[in-house]
Formats: C-alpha cells, structure tokens, sequence
C-alpha cells in the first residue's frame, strides 16, 4: 500500500495518483469532512467487489457515491423536487441524498436494487479527484464491518488486520481528521422525505411541503400560515429566520409582507434591495429584520450589518437570496432556520416549498 502526505506533496500530484490507482481498479483511500472514506470506480465490477469484500458482511447495505457536483448526480440518479431543495440548501457537505438510480453503477451498491445514496462531500481533493476520473466513487467509511470509522492512518492501521490493509493500494494520508459526526442520509423516494440516519445535519423528517400560490395576496397568507407553524419560537424569545430562494419577481418580498401581517406589523413592508437592510418593530420590543443579500459579494458581510444582534430577543429575520449567505447560515446550528423555494410556474402562478 502506498502512502501519500497530502501536506508533503502537491495536490495536483495526490489527484492524479490517486485517479491512475481508481482507473485500474484499486482502492483508495481517502479523507472527507466526516471521516476516511473507502473509494472505488463505482462503475468497475472487479473493483466493486475488492471494495465489498474489504467491508465484510453488511446485512444488505447500499454504498453511496460522491459525485463532482448536481450535474454529474443527475446522470446517476434521478432527482426529484425535494431532492433538489436539500441540494441547494444543504450541499456540498455531510449529507447522503437517496434518489432513484439511473441503474448506471455496479448493482451491488444500490438499495432495493432501484435506489442510491448520492454524497457530494465538502472537500476539495475529493472533488478534484471526482472530476479527473470523470466519473463518481464509491463514498463509504474505510473501516471493515464493525469496526469504527478511522479518523486517521494509525487509527485505521488499529482496527484493520494486514490481510485487509494488503487490500488497499493508495492511503491518502491528511493526518487526524476532527471527529465529526457522519453524513445525514434522507431518502427522497416517498411522499414524506424519510431521515435514514441523523448525522451533522439536523433536518426534520418532515420536510419540503409545499403549497402553490396563484398571486402576490395568496402568496403573503401563504407566508402567514407558514410563520404560524413556528410561532412559538417567537414567544419564547428565540430568533427565527426565514431563508428565501427564487428568481427576480418570484415573489420573495411579498412573502416578507406575509410574515410581517403574522407579526402584526402595520407598516408597509418594502424591498430592501438598495438599503440591505430593514427594519420593523413588534410586540414586546422584538424587531422583523428584513435583509436583501443580492449585492453581497461574501456570505461574512452579514455580519458587518449586525447580523449577531438581529439573532436575539425573539426577532425574526428574512433574508431573501439565501444563496449568496448560505454558507454562513449552514454553520449557525443554535438558530430556527426556516428554509423557503418560490418557484415561477407560471406568469402568477409560484410553488412555495419550505423545510427547516
């Protein structure tokens, strides 16, 4: 087995190692955001089979891919609706997306024969060696059956046996991983998406609902009746956040004004794209903040705005273009955050989908 520093040798150089290995049918393996990962070329029979005998016996259990990014899992997986808000919501990072197959990998790794997990990992190097190959790898966690997850090559060397170290042809080595939790797995395939396993990501297993809105006073009752649903975070003096995402004119500063008529806010509520910012008082001295992040060059410019005083005393904020913020609001874990899909369907007509 080879050993590769990452910190002692050129990246360029580790990727295309690592791909010459995964193109003759080796294993690899690799560090990821969670913990190592086990990898094959997720299409290559003989090394599908290397990678399964490696794991040992595992009652059944399907074997995700990492893919270079949503255009590369489509050709993979078919991607529905819910499917795609937890991708522009939630990835790159620790979270497994269950879609139906495509059937274009080795059979081996899918579940109930017509499902696969797809992963699309927030780390650099496995994405460049993901996109060199040019096709997905297998993203399992390299401890045989078990054993734990190794966080590190000694860690691994530990709890493996020779003959199964024999097994493996590459060790990307970045030193000791933090012991994260692994990846949330949601299967998208039912009618209400399923949590399989809660990892780093928090997500309710009630997510993606969804109401269509035929006008700009539908789409504001339709924010009414959504804000309702987390009215008591609000009275008990924790924030709540409103994370919008939608083309121009879909209709996200008439979902503001909805959330505005629930606060019983009697002020005309006004896009703030010129200003970033708005304001509006409310019971008890709590504040709507209402903040248009389209201009914003970084996600970190929120916090310039004063976006750590905003998150107190039972306040509400609504960010439209949540895509411009959405790194930083993926690492606040202590706030509600409500995150809301306006789709144009139609010239007034908007599917809103929500999850938190």
């Amino acid at each position: 087995m080879k050993i590769i520093k990452i910190k002692n040798v050129n990246q360029k150089k580790a990727v295309e190692t690592a791909v010459k290995v995964l193109r003759t049918g080796g294993l690899i393996i690799y560090p990821t955001e969670t913990c190592y990962g086990l990898g094959v070329d997720v299409t290559n029979e003989a090394a599908v089979k290397r990678l399964l005998e490696f794991k040992g016996h595992r009652g059944g259990k399907a074997v995700s891919i990492a893919v270079a990014d949503k255009v590369m899992a489509k050709k993979y997986v078919v991607i529905n609706q819910t499917a795609e808000n937890l991708y522009a919501n939630f990835l790159p990072g620790p979270l497994t997306v269950v879609s139906q197959s495509r059937e274009k990998v080795v059979a081996a790794l899918q579940a109930g024969k017509t499902n696969l997990g797809i992963r699309l990992p927030d780390y650099p190097l496995i994405l460049d060696i993901v996109r060199r190959l040019g096709k997905p790898i297998s993203a399992t966690s390299a401890n045989t059956s078990g054993k734990k997850p190794p966080y590190s090559l000694i860690d691994w060397q530990k709890y493996t046996s020779k003959k199964k170290q024999a097994m493996v042809d590459l060790f990307l080595d970045a030193g000791v991983l933090a012991k994260r939790q692994p990846s949330t797995v949601v299967d998208t395939l039912l009618n209400e998406p399923k949590v399989l396993r809660q990892g780093k990501i928090k997500i309710s297993s009630k997510i993606a609902k969804s109401y269509v809105s035929n006008s700009a006073k539908q789409t504001q009752q339709l924010a009414h009746k959504i804000f309702v649903q987390y009215k008591d975070i609000v009275l008990s003096n924790q924030p709540l956040v409103f994370a919008l995402q939608g083309e121009l004119g879909a209709g996200k500063t008439q979902f503001a004004k909805g959330i505005a008529q629930a606060l019983e806010i009697k002020t005309n509520v006004l896009s703030p794209t010129f200003v970033l910012v708005r304001e509006y008082d409310f019971k008890q001295q709590k504040k709507l903040y209402h903040i248009d992040a389209w201009r914003m060059e970084q996600a970190e410019e929120l916090w310039d705005l004063g976006f750590k005083t905003m998150l107190g005393n039972g306040n509400v904020v609504v960010i439209e273009w949540l895509e411009k913020v959405k790194p930083l609001l993926k690492k606040i874990t202590e706030v509600k955050i409500v995150w809301v899909i306006i789709e144009n369907l139609a010239p007034n007509k908007r599917k809103i989908s929500y999850f938190s």
